[in-house]
């Protein structure tokens, strides 16, 4: 049976949210030790290093490009000469599918369009 007055639960629940109340700490203090924390840590470093490494990149792909077009030494492709088979291509072949490729001829007679 279902009591319409679980004072017990109710009870159990309160003592638990106090037991959690108790464990955290304020939220002041929170936001102190945050503002007290130094503002560049070793993570830090390694972002900084990391972003300069690719920015060293960016700039070496530039330089070498812009070479590459003052001497003439364009590298161009022609996509109609071009043909790439992905190796599931296969897959896509479906027994019968030339007739998905084509119109079927209806016969002899020629039908309209407004008369369907």
């Amino acid at each position: 049976m279902i009591e319409r007055d679980d004072h017990h639960l109710r009870a159990a629940f309160e003592a638990l949210r106090r037991e959690d109340a108790a464990g955290t700490p304020p939220f002041q203090a929170t936001v102190a030790a945050a503002r007290a924390r130094p503002a560049a840590g070793p993570g830090h470093r390694a972002l900084r290093l990391a972003a300069a490494a690719a920015a060293v990149a960016l700039v070496a792909v530039v330089v070498v490009s812009t070479r590459r077009e003052r001497h003439g030494v364009r590298l161009e492709i022609d996509l109609a000469t071009v043909r790439w088979q992905a190796p599931t291509d296969f897959l896509l072949k479906l027994p019968g599918d030339e007739l998905l490729r084509s119109v079927p001829q209806l016969g002899p007679r020629r039908l309209d369009w407004r008369t369907l």
